[in-house]
């Protein structure tokens, strides 16, 4: 299994800039621009930074330049991200 220190092979690091420059619209705010990858499932948790399905992309080394949001950050740890903004969660009854 990959660890933390794979995140800094040059392989790795060619694989993330392919993989922004085919998507750049951030997972969490919806907006273009994405700078860093996300990996939905965290690699703290034993899970390969290079498995390409648990990645997206998200803003976090600069902030969105839309809504100003650094999304990544903001997530943190966190295995589950918010969906995109709204003004209320519609599955939730009243």
């Amino acid at each position: 299994m990959a660890g933390r220190s794979d995140l800094t092979a040059y392989g790795y690091r060619k694989a993330r800039a392919r993989f922004l420059a085919e998507s750049d619209v951030c997972h969490i705010c919806g907006h273009p621009a994405a700078n860093v990858i996300d990996h939905i499932n965290p690699v703290a948790r034993g899970v390969d930074p290079r498995d390409e399905d648990n990645w997206a992309p998200a803003h976090g080394v600069t902030r969105c330049p839309t809504c100003g949001r650094n999304c990544n950050g903001e997530k943190g740890s966190n295995t589950q991200v918010k969906s995109l903004n709204t003004s209320r969660d519609w599955y939730e009854s009243d």
